[in-house]
C-alpha cells in the first residue's frame, strides 16, 4: 500500500498547484516533498508528476489520481478536528452590528478565558431572528424589550451624548454646546434621528440635521469621527476605547437618555444550558 504521507503531500500538491505552497502546509521543505513524490511513483509504478524545471506539475497519471482521490484527506481533517472538538460546546449568538463590534467583541476574550470549552459562534444581523426555529441559542436585541414570547433581560438603556476628535475643539469654548454650529454632523443611515433628537433635548439647532454627511453604520460615523470629519451623537459605552485612548472627546454637554435599549434573549421553549445561563451572566456582569 502506498505511503499515506506520500499520498498526503500529493493530494496537496493537485489542489494547491503549487509544490512551494504544498510543501508548506505539509511543515516540509520543497526538496522533501520532491522526495514524497519520487517514493510515490516508485511505490505505483507511475510518474504522476512532470519535473521540467517549472516545478511540479501532474501527468495525466497524475490528474486521474488525483481525480480518484478527490476530497478525501479533506474528510480525514475534518473528522480529526471535529473529534477533537468533543469536548466543547458550541453557543451560537445573533446580535446586533453594533454592539458586535463596537462593545461585545473586545470584551469577549475575557469570557472565552473563562470559558474555554465553549465555542462561540457569533453572527451579526440587522434582521431579528425567531429563536423558536433558527439555529440560535440566544440573541443581543435593540429595543424597548416588550417582544412576545421570549425571554428578556435588560443590559443597559441607551443614551446619546456628543463625541469628536479633539482637533475639532481646538480655540474653541469646549463648554458652550453651540461651538457645534460651526461643526459638520456624522449620520449613521440606520440613526437619522439620533441628532434631531439629541438637538432638540439640548435646545439647539443645526443645518446638517437633514443634508450632514451620512455613513452606512454607526461604526464607520466613529471611524469618521476618529478623523475628523465632524461630530457624532453616540453611546459613551461604544467609544470608551477611543475615548480612554484620546482619539475621541465628549464634551460635557447633554446627556440624552433613550428608551430603547440592548437586551438578552432567549426563547423559553428551549432549555436553558449551562453556557447561555453563564454568557446571559457574564454579559449582566460586564455591562
Amino acid at each position: 500500500m502506498a505511503s499515506l504521507r506520500a499520498l498526503h503531500a500529493f493530494s496537496l500538491l493537485a489542489r494547491l498547484g503549487r509544490a512551494s505552497l504544498a510543501a508548506e502546509k505539509l511543515g516540509v521543505s520543497p526538496s522533501a516533498l520532491s522526495h514524497l513524490m519520487r517514493k510515490l511513483e516508485s511505490e505505483l509504478g507511475a510518474t504522476l508528476v512532470n519535473r521540467d524545471g517549472r516545478g511540479l506539475t501532474l501527468t495525466e497519471e497524475g490528474q486521474r489520481l488525483a481525480l480518484s482521490l478527490g476530497d478525501a484527506f479533506d474528510r480525514i481533517e475534518e473528522a480529526v478536528d471535529s473529534f477533537k472538538r468533543r469536548g466543547r460546546t458550541e453557543l451560537r449568538i445573533s446580535t446586533v452590528s453594533t454592539f458586535a463590534t463596537r462593545w461585545l467583541i473586545p470584551r469577549l476574550p475575557s469570557f472565552q478565558a473563562a470559558q474555554p470549552d465553549v465555542e462561540l459562534l457569533l453572527s451579526a444581523s440587522t434582521r431579528m431572528v425567531d429563536l423558536d426555529r433558527e439555529n440560535y441559542d440566544c440573541a443581543i436585541r435593540l429595543g424597548t424589550g416588550n417582544w412576545p414570547s421570549v425571554e428578556s433581560h435588560l443590559l443597559w438603556k441607551e443614551h446619546l451624548a456628543v463625541a469628536m476628535a479633539p482637533s475639532l475643539l481646538e480655540g474653541k469654548d469646549g463648554t458652550d454646546p453651540d461651538t457645534l454650529a460651526n461643526l459638520r454632523l456624522l449620520h449613521s443611515a440606520s440613526r437619522r434621528n439620533d441628532w434631531i433628537d439629541w438637538l432638540e433635548a439640548a435646545g439647539l439647532s443645526h443645518g446638517d440635521t437633514r443634508s450632514g454627511m451620512v455613513l452606512q453604520s454607526r461604526d464607520l460615523a466613529i471611524q469618521a469621527a476618529i478623523a475628523g470629519m465632524g461630530a457624532i451623537v453616540i453611546d459613551r459605552r461604544f467609544v470608551s476605547q477611543e475615548l480612554d485612548a484620546g482619539h475621541l472627546v465628549m464634551p460635557d454637554w447633554k446627556v440624552l437618555e433613550l428608551e430603547t435599549g440592548y437586551w438578552f434573549v432567549r426563547s423559553p421553549a428551549r432549555t436553558l444550558t449551562r453556557p447561555v445561563a453563564t454568557f446571559r451572566d457574564w454579559l449582566q456582569e460586564t455591562a
